[in-house]
């Protein structure tokens, strides 16, 4: 089976027995996360599409790790002022092992 899920302004495609990674938030790691927002489902018995959403669609996960992502270094350099400003960032991230897809 595999769906088409809509989380924090992304969309992730995937089937059970996936990883992905999901913005962070206040939940403990070992824990479930579902999620409701499913744009898409395929399965057995073809496939549904959402308008936005398909009813009675949840995928369940559960929390492996809190990652961070990689390092951004962002430069404003303004020329002949001799002026510069760099600042890094580093976004974190859940790691969501998927188990369950209903739809």
């Amino acid at each position: 089976m595999i769906a088409v899920i809509d989380d924090s302004a992304s969309q992730f495609k995937v089937a059970e027995g996936d990883t992905i990674e999901v913005d962070l938030r206040e939940i403990e790691v070992g824990s479930t996360l579902s999620f409701d927002k499913i744009t898409l489902v395929e399965g057995e018995s073809g496939i549904k599409i959402g308008t936005p959403y398909v009813d009675g669609a949840v995928v369940t996960g559960t929390v492996l790790a809190e990652k961070k992502g990689r390092k951004v270094i962002a430069t404003h350099f303004r020329r002949r002022k001799d002026s510069k400003t760099r600042a890094g960032h580093r976004q974190k991230y859940l790691q969501v092992k998927i188990d369950k897809i209903q739809g």
